[in-house]
Order: structure tokens, then sequence, then C-alpha cells
């Protein structure tokens, strides 16, 4: 009966990791084979490389970005690289998630050479957006580059299923000054917290942030790896709107927008339904202030700018339906 029971124990862990692991994907993607065009003036190509799971198809993550830009009335492009990341095996769960990790590894020299050498050939501004063990494709294909990247804008990872002691050793691929935003979900992320604590001793830097902070800027979010609920979606994906905003910012381009009635309120941390998107130092009120742009998660467009003081207390000083108005409202020229 005794060993019944272990037995039992066992299948149940078991069967709750293959469940946690089918969320590791992180929506679809189409991978792009043609070298790409270059893009208008002021437009800039962003690539999605999605995680765990097989191929997909659909990523919600670039249907929200391609929405946005399409309201703003801006031209640049959402590519969608598809990758046998490989299909969880419910009998064989562990071994599927290490399979995946080494597909990535060779899957970095193909996305280095199909996506990073043909945008750098033609002379085109991209942004690379890796969902969690996409992350680990992006960072391969940055350790194979030898050289900077002249045309590389920003790079994003959100809920990457690395270890936390993960780091890029030679940063000559890293344009000067660029480091790599690392978007960490410490207290929503239940995919880290138990699927991926339980195959590694190490936790990712999807959850708790990365220790290397001269490559990796952290940043903490209240995502989930997948949807939760009809309707509510929570995960990684709704940063796609504070992404593509950001980053047409940094190239000129002003979404014209209004600022919405604001009182100074005293605010709590936003650990639970608040992403902390975009930190930033302004001249407030005659000194310099830590400010913190948060994101809604689960109203992308709704953002709000908290004052943090210098002991610790946060105020919000504008909210708004439009990221460019509060940048404007606070006097930031460019990012």
């Amino acid at each position: 009966m005794k060993s019944t029971g272990l037995r039992a124990a066992k299948f149940s862990k078991l069967f709750l990791l293959v469940i946690i692991l089918a969320f590791f994907s992180g929506g679809g993607i189409a991978i792009c084979k043609a070298a790409p065009e270059v893009p208008d003036d002021g437009t800039v190509t962003f690539v999605y490389i999605h995680g765990f799971g097989g191929e997909k198809q659909s990523p919600q993550f670039c249907e929200n970005m391609r929405n946005f830009l399409s309201s703003a009335n801006n031209r640049s492009r959402v590519i969608n690289y598809r990758w046998d990341s490989v299909k969880v095996d419910p009998l064989r769960a562990g071994a599927s998630w290490s399979s995946s990790q080494k597909r990535a590894d060779k899957e970095a020299e193909q996305f280095r050479r199909r996506i990073i050498d043909r945008l750098e050939g033609d002379k085109s501004p991209y942004v690379l957006v890796g969902f969690s063990v996409g992350s680990r494709v992006i960072l391969g294909a940055l350790r194979e580059t030898g050289k900077p990247l002249q045309n590389l804008r920003g790079i994003y990872f959100l809920g990457s299923a690395m270890t936390r002691d993960t780091t890029l050793k030679d940063r000559v691929a890293l344009p000067d000054g660029m480091r790599i935003i690392n978007y960490h979900s410490p207290g929503r992320d239940m995919v880290h917290s138990a699927a991926f604590n339980f195959m590694s001793k190490v936790p990712a830097g999807g959850q708790v942030g990365f220790d290397d902070l001269a490559v990796f800027e952290n940043r903490r979010v209240a995502c989930s790896h997948a949807h939760k609920g009809v309707g509510v979606h929570i995960d990684y994906s709704g940063l796609a709107v504070a992404i593509a905003s950001m980053e047409i910012y940094k190239m000129g381009i002003r979404i014209p927008g209004k600022m919405k009635p604001n009182l100074v309120t005293r605010v709590g941390q936003g650990s639970t339904w608040w992403n902390k998107v975009l930190p930033v130092e302004v001249t407030w009120n005659n000194a310099r202030e830590r400010i913190e742009i948060e994101q809604h998660n689960m109203h992308h467009n709704y953002f709000r700018a908290v004052r943090v003081s210098q002991s610790g207390k946060r105020y919000r000083i504008a909210r708004s339906e439009n990221l460019h108005a509060i940048l404007g409202y606070l006097g930031v020229a460019s990012l």
C-alpha cells in the first residue's frame, strides 16, 4: 500500500508538470525566409520568437502589436518567426523540455542568419522580442555575432526561461549602452514558479530577474505565461502595446493623445495589476525625480506615471490612454 501511494504521488507530480509546461508556448509565428523589404523612414521591424510547445501559428502578442501600430497609422512591421520548439510529450515532459532547450541552441544560428544578418544587410532598424525559451534563441544568436549590430534598436525578454545566472559574456554584438530589457513576473508567473523550478534548482530570470545588471535591465511585471479566464488576457502579450509605443517614440514618432484628469494620489506597489514598463528620471517641481511609468495588465492602453519619493512612497502624478502623451507631459524628449 505504501509503494502504491508513492507511485500515485509521483504520477500526480508528473501530471501537474505536463499541464503547466503546456503553457510555455507563447503564441504562434510564421518564419521569415525571404529577405525583408526595407521599411519606410520612421518605421522599425519587430521580430517576435515564441517559446516551448512546437511551431506556433497566431501569436496574440503579434496581433496586439499590429493592431496598435495600425491604430497609430504607423507602418512598422511585425515578423513572426516560427521554429520547432518541441511539442510536449505528456509521458516524457522532462525530456521534452530538455530537447526544447537543445533545439533553441541549434536554432540560434538559423535565426542569426535568416533574421539578424538580413536586417543588418538591409540597414533596416529592428527590435528583437523573445518569449520564454525563445529568449534563449536570441541570446544564442547574439553570442554568434562577432561584430556590433548597427541597426539593432532594442531587445526584450518576456518571461525568459533561462536561469537567473545566465549572461552574455562577450557583449560585442550589443550597441553601446544597450541592455536587454527583461520583463519578469515574480508573483504571477506560475509556470516558472512551479514547472521551471521543478526542472531547475536555479530559478528563471523570467521569474526573479537576471543577476548580471551590466547585460540586463530587470523590470517587474504582473504577467502570466498564459491567458487567465475568458476575455481576460494578463499574459505577456499585453506588453506588445508598451514595447511598440516605446520603440517608435525612440525613432522620433509622436502619437497624438490627451491626458486624463488626475489628482495626485498615493498608490500602492502595483504588483498585482500593473506592469512597470519604463523608468525615467525627469525634472519635477524643480528637482530630479524618479518616475515609474506603469501599464495596466488588463487594459493595455492605460498608463500611469508614479513618482517615487526618497522614502519609497508612491504618488500617481499623471495618467492617460496614450503613453506618448505622458512622456510629453513629463518632458521626456527621448528614450
